[in-house]
This record gives C-alpha cells, sequence and structure tokens, in this order.
C-alpha cells in the first residue's frame, strides 16, 4: 500500500466541517485520523451534515491531547485491502479556530 501523509488538516472555523476529499471518485484502502498534542480543542469527525453541539452526524470524538501524552485517534479500514473508503464522505470539524487533526490515507 502507498501512504500519503496529509499532515494537519485545519479547521478555519468551528461548525463549517472541512471535508478530506472534494474529489467525490477519491477512495481509499484505510483512513488515520489523531489528534495532535498540545492543541487544546476537541477534534470530531463525521459526515457533511455533522452539527458538534448536537453530535448529529457525528462518527467519532477526539479529545485533545495538552499535555503531550498518547494521542487519541480513529483508524477505518477495508477488510477486502481494496480502495472502498470514499475519502470525500468523511469531514472534520473542531472546537477551537485553527486547530486540526492529523491525516494520513493508504491507497492499494
Amino acid at each position: 500500500m502507498n501512504v500519503t501523509a496529509m499532515g494537519r488538516v485545519n479547521v478555519a472555523t468551528p461548525g463549517t466541517p472541512v471535508p478530506l476529499s472534494t474529489n467525490p471518485t477519491q477512495r481509499v484502502a484505510k483512513l488515520a485520523i489523531q489528534s495532535i498534542p498540545a492543541l487544546t480543542g476537541k477534534g470530531y469527525i463525521g459526515n457533511s451534515t455533522m452539527v458538534r453541539a448536537s453530535l448529529a452526524g457525528v462518527v467519532r470524538v477526539l479529545w485533545p491531547n495538552t499535555s503531550g501524552g498518547i494521542a487519541d485517534s480513529f483508524v477505518v479500514e477495508s477488510q477486502v485491502g481494496r480502495n472502498t473508503i470514499p475519502l470525500a464522505s468523511y469531514y472534520i470539524d473542531m472546537d477551537v479556530a485553527g486547530e486540526g487533526l492529523l491525516v494520513s490515507y493508504w491507497t492499494a
């Protein structure tokens, strides 16, 4: 598999989910998202309709790691090892403007 490290994906305005891709046909075999040590706000992973306040459309909440310990993470992996996960279906949001999550994905 080939890895693509997107690096830190930031959210400029909390409450405005950011897509991980704008290409609706892009599919991946594995997706990993991690909180970043020293940031202060919670991160949210969900779909385009996600609402942080009610958690509607939220798949996972990643807790901040202000002290620099073990980072919270979320992984989605295709059970068949092929590119079946639609990357554009995943969005992130943050509690704090300008903060983000570390994102990587693998393609077969």
